[in-house]
């Protein structure tokens, strides 16, 4: 499990504020849904009762296609009907070519950048 997914499992609240993951018995111990569709990293619900669908994409592959399906999945599978339900797209870099994309999806998806730090104190003995 990449240190983003275990840090976010653990405090959701750092994503967005109110986050809390979604349990249920089709979540595997790590957080993640085991889909048809491929995994959903973290399934999380805000404060609002929507239901968000967070994926950390590989800076390789089209963050668009790849959340959609995953949209659609717990839409059918486990929202409840009228309930809604929204994409976070966590992503290392900004694609070049995500601004349209991310403008036609507006709302139902929020495309956001990670970064990970290390911080090293001296110890006083």
């Amino acid at each position: 499990m990449s240190r983003v997914l275990e840090t976010l499992a653990a405090e959701p609240d750092l994503l967005e504020e109110g986050l809390r993951l979604h349990r249920d018995e089709r979540m595997q111990p790590d957080g993640r849904y085991a889909t048809d569709v491929g995994d959903i990293d973290l399934l999380a619900m805000d404060d609002a009762g929507a239901l968000v669908v967070v994926m950390i994409a590989d800076p390789d592959d089209d963050p668009v296609s790849e959340i959609l399906p995953r949209i659609g999945w717990v839409r059918k599978h486990i929202g409840a009907r009228g309930q809604e339900v929204r994409g976070v797209v966590l992503l290392p870099t900004r694609p070049k070519d995500l601004g349209y994309a991310a403008a036609a999806l507006a709302g139902s998806v929020s495309f956001k950048t990670y970064r990970m730090s290390l911080l090293l104190e001296d110890l006083d003995i």
